[in-house]
C-alpha cells in the first residue's frame, strides 16, 4: 500500500480528483490532501477527510539550505511570499513521507516548490495535465509541457519503438470527429458552510489579497463552471488547396506565458504567415484559426483580415483539427491542436517550446525566420520518426482519460500511471488493470 498525496488540487478539478481518489482507496492505498490555500481547504475538508493546509509562517525561521537554494533561485519579487510557505511545506513532507506526490495543472512556482520539496524527502513526483488532443491527460515525472522529461529526449531514443499505426489513425479520427467519452457519474458537492467562506474571506483580505477575499465566497461552485473542451466543427470558409494554418493563441494562454519567448501577437504572426504564404506560391492563403471565447477585435486583427482580405480567412477554434490536419503546414507559437496536424503528416512550425517539439519531427523557430523556416519544413519530412514519436508520447506519456469528463477506461490508466510509479510497488495491490491507450472510438472494444 502506497500513501498518495493531491497536493494543491484545483476546486473545479473536483469530479476527477474525488474520482482517482475512491479508485485508489479502493485498491489499498492511502491518499491525503495537501491544500496550499485557505479557500482549497475549506472546500476539500466539505468533501472527504484527511485534508491538511500549509499554513504560512510569518515568523525568522532559521534558513534551510534544502529549501534556500530554491528560493533564491526563484524571482526576487516572489522570494519573501515563497519563503513563508517554502519551509512548512518542506516539514510537511518530511513528516508524512508520502511515496508520491500528485501535482495536477498548475505551474505555479508554489507547485515547483512542492516538487522540490518533495524530491528532498525522497518522495517520487508525477504530473498530470491537459493533453494534447481533446480528452486526454499528460503524466510525466518531472513536468508539463515544456518541462516535461521527454522533451530531453533526441530522436536516436525513439529507435527502439515499434509504431502503433492503429493508435495514431485512431488519435486522428478521435480529434476529428470531436467524440466525446461516456463519462462517470457525477459526485454530489458539498457547499461549505458559510461562516468558514466569511472566516476565509477575512482572513484574505486582512493580508490585502481582496480579489481571493471575493472569491473565497463562490470558489465552491467551480466545479459547476468547468469548461467543456470545444466540439469539433466542419469550416464555413472556402478551404484553398494550398492554405497555410495559423493556430493563434491568447496571450494570457498557459502555454504561452510558460513556453514562449517574446511570442508575437496575433497580427505579428499572421502578417509572417503571410510572408512564409507568398514563399510557398502566390496561389496560397492563410487560414487563422482563433483561440476559443475570443473576437477578431480581442486579438486585435479585423483590420488586418480586411486589408488581406484575398488572402486570409478567419475559422473559429472548432475547426482547428479540420484546419490543421488539411493545411500544407502549420503555424504556431505552441497550441496544442498542432498535434493533429503531426498525426495528418502535416508540417508543423512553432515557435515557443512545446510537449511535441523533437528535431527532426517539428520545426522550431523564431519570428523572423519563420517564413524561410516554413519552406525549409515542407521539404524536410520523417514520417517513421514521427510516428515513433507519436506513437510514444500517446501510449506512455499521455493517458486517455478527460479531466473533465473523466471515464472507467481513462481513470484505469491514471491509477496505473501512479502505481507503476510508487516506491512501494511491493505493498501495492497487483491487480492487472485492463486500461487500453486510446480513445473509446474508433478503436474496438476490448
Amino acid at each position: 500500500m502506497g500513501h498518495i498525496v493531491f497536493a494543491a488540487p484545483s476546486i473545479r478539478r473536483f469530479h476527477l480528483h474525488h474520482r482517482l481518489r475512491r479508485d485508489l482507496l479502493r485498491r489499498g492505498h492511502r491518499v491525503s490532501i495537501l491544500c496550499t490555500e485557505r479557500t482549497e481547504f475549506t472546500f476539500w475538508r466539505e468533501q472527504v477527510s484527511d485534508v491538511d493546509l500549509i499554513v504560512p509562517s510569518y515568523r525568522d525561521n532559521h534558513p534551510d539550505p534544502r529549501i534556500d537554494s530554491f528560493v533564491q533561485a526563484t524571482p526576487a519579487d516572489q522570494q519573501a511570499e515563497l519563503h513563508r510557505v517554502a519551509l512548512p511545506i518542506l516539514h510537511w513532507l518530511e513528516r508524512e513521507r508520502p511515496d508520491l506526490v500528485l501535482l495536477h495543472e498548475d505551474r505555479s512556482i508554489e507547485a515547483a516548490c512542492i516538487q522540490f520539496a518533495a524530491r528532498t524527502v525522497g518522495s517520487r513526483v508525477l504530473w498530470t495535465g491537459p493533453g494534447l488532443l481533446p480528452h486526454t491527460m499528460q503524466v510525466d515525472q518531472r513536468g508539463l509541457d515544456a518541462d516535461a522529461q521527454i522533451r530531453r529526449w533526441t530522436a536516436r531514443d525513439y529507435r527502439v519503438i515499434a509504431p502503433d499505426r492503429a493508435l495514431l489513425d485512431a488519435g486522428l479520427t478521435h480529434a476529428m470527429s470531436g467524440t466525446a467519452p461516456f463519462a462517470l457519474p457525477r459526485q454530489e458537492v458539498r457547499v461549505p458552510l458559510m461562516r468558514r467562506r466569511l472566516g476565509d474571506a477575512i482572513s484574505y483580505a486582512l493580508r490585502g489579497r481582496f480579489g481571493a477575499a471575493m472569491q473565497a465566497l463562490t470558489a465552491w461552485r467551480a466545479p459547476f463552471e468547468t469548461e467543456w473542451p470545444v466540439g469539433m466543427r466542419t469550416p464555413s470558409i472556402e478551404m484553398h488547396a494550398t492554405s497555410v494554418c495559423v493556430l493563434l493563441q491568447h496571450r494570457n494562454d498557459p502555454l504561452v506565458v510558460h513556453d514562449a519567448t517574446d511570442p508575437p501577437d496575433a497580427r505579428t504572426l499572421i502578417q509572417q504567415a503571410i510572408a512564409a504564404a507568398d514563399a510557398i506560391g502566390p496561389d496560397t492563403n492563410v487560414i487563422a484559426v482563433l483561440p476559443g471565447r475570443v473576437t477578431e477585435a480581442e486579438m486585435g486583427i479585423p483590420q488586418l483580415a480586411g486589408e488581406h482580405f484575398d488572402r486570409v480567412r478567419l475559422a473559429p477554434l472548432g475547426c482547428a483539427a479540420a484546419v490543421a490536419a488539411t493545411a500544407l503546414v502549420t503555424i504556431t507559437i505552441n497550441h496544442p491542436m498542432a498535434t493533429v496536424a503531426l498525426l495528418a503528416g502535416t508540417p508543423v512550425v512553432h515557435l515557443g517550446r512545446a510537449l511535441y517539439e523533437l528535431q527532426g519531427v517539428t520545426t522550431h523557430t523564431t519570428i523572423d525566420e519563420l517564413p524561410t523556416a516554413t519552406e525549409a519544413a515542407l521539404h524536410r519530412d520523417r514520417p517513421a520518426l514521427r510516428r515513433r514519436f507519436l506513437t510514444f508520447l500517446l501510449q506512455h506519456g499521455h493517458v486517455w482519460c478527460s479531466q473533465t469528463a473523466p471515464n472507467h477506461n481513462g481513470m484505469l490508466g491514471l491509477v496505473q500511471a501512479i502505481e507503476t510509479r510508487l516506491q512501494t510497488d511491493a505493498e501495492s495491490d497487483t491487480r492487472p488493470l485492463p486500461y487500453r491507450p486510446g480513445p473509446t472510438w474508433p478503436l474496438a472494444t476490448p
